[in-house]
């Protein structure tokens, strides 16, 4: 049987979810399609690939908690202010009294999105018993590459990545976005990136992922090189074309359920979150895919990456209708 035909079954945990890597600020342009240099004015969102994760998972019906390192400041209050609202635990939250919390200025675009990161508390993120412990406790970790790219948090990574592969009845969804800039060593960065993707159960990368760790190619090539180096599941995300699959033995596609495009901030954050509360709920591998891509679809129709997305049963509802269509 193919993988994508699957269902995942865990053993009872408290936690379902941990989203490990960045919380941070986006500073997102008021002006549409506007560069980052010509802005003249930008709008202040909850961000971070983890802490969208985070929030839209538990959004979800999910059990989640969310791994990061935030300052002890006004954009780290706002933060947590947000995930209060949210009703999600903020007990693994790490609170760094020396540094701050990130900034990313991002501008407005149906597109590829530019941004500019502004980094510090997030390189900080601690491996302690806690983390160990909470690790231990949960089903499936979410893990970005931007909290990779500099030590301590790249070590803190690696630990809790070994405490996973120690438990089969554990998953790990990495999300593969690699970009030289944040790496003091581009080579040992596209090295280590290739490493944990043979380690995950899936990765999600986009086109822009891809080029960015192998070079310009097509879709195809692009799942096959990360299957060569170990991947399990791929997801490739590949904008208005929608969504290529493959497992190395089989593969489907998937098209865009909605067009409507207003920002793609934080749109694969929720596709993951749709997909990994497929995975969660037991669905298959391509059912799941399909609850990520209906929860991207709501995603871009609203500005900052957590712009309002339908409950679960909706679009459940949703992709019958997009499946009837086609």
């Amino acid at each position: 049987m193919s993988y994508l035909d699957s269902r995942y079954r865990f053993k009872d945990c408290d936690i379902d979810l941990i989203s490990f890597g960045e919380l941070l600020v986006d500073m997102i342009t008021n002006e549409e399609e506007a560069l980052l240099s010509e802005a003249e004015q930008f709008s202040k969102f909850f961000g971070g690939s983890a802490g969208n994760v985070a929030v839209n998972s538990k959004r979800l019906g999910a059990k989640t908690r969310i791994l990061t390192r935030i300052g002890n400041d006004s954009f780290g209050d706002f933060l947590l202010n947000v995930l209060h609202r949210e009703n999600l635990n903020t007990k693994t939250i790490q609170i760094d009294q020396k540094r701050r919390t990130p900034i990313v200025f991002v501008n407005k675009t149906s597109k590829t999105p530019a941004w500019l990161a502004y980094r510090d508390a997030d390189k900080y993120i601690d491996f302690n018993d806690n983390v160990k412990k909470i690790v231990n406790k949960t089903k499936m970790t979410y893990l970005t590459t931007f909290i990779l790219s500099q030590n301590p948090a790249r070590e803190t990574a690696l630990k809790v990545i070994e405490i996973i592969s120690k438990d089969k009845e554990k998953l790990l969804a990495f999300d593969p976005c690699y970009r030289p800039i944040l790496w003091p060593n581009e080579d040992d960065g596209k090295k280590l990136v290739k490493e944990i993707i043979s380690k995950s159960d899936f990765i999600k990368p986009s086109l822009d992922d891809a080029e960015y760790l192998f070079g310009p190619d097509i879709p195809e090539n692009y799942i096959d090189k990360y299957l060569q180096v170990g991947a399990n599941i791929v997801i490739l995300t590949m904008g208005e074309d929608g969504v290529l699959v493959s497992d190395g033995n089989s593969e489907f596609r998937l098209k865009v359920y909605s067009k409507k495009v207003v920002d793609v901030t934080g749109a694969g954050d929720s596709f993951w979150a749709g997909f990994i509360n497929g995975i969660l709920d037991g669905r298959k591998v391509k059912d799941a895919v399909k609850l990520g891509n209906a929860s991207a679809a709501f995603k871009i129709r609203g500005v900052g990456a957590l712009s309002p997305v339908p409950d679960k049963e909706y679009l459940l509802k949703y992709i019958e209708e997009q499946e009837a269509s086609q």
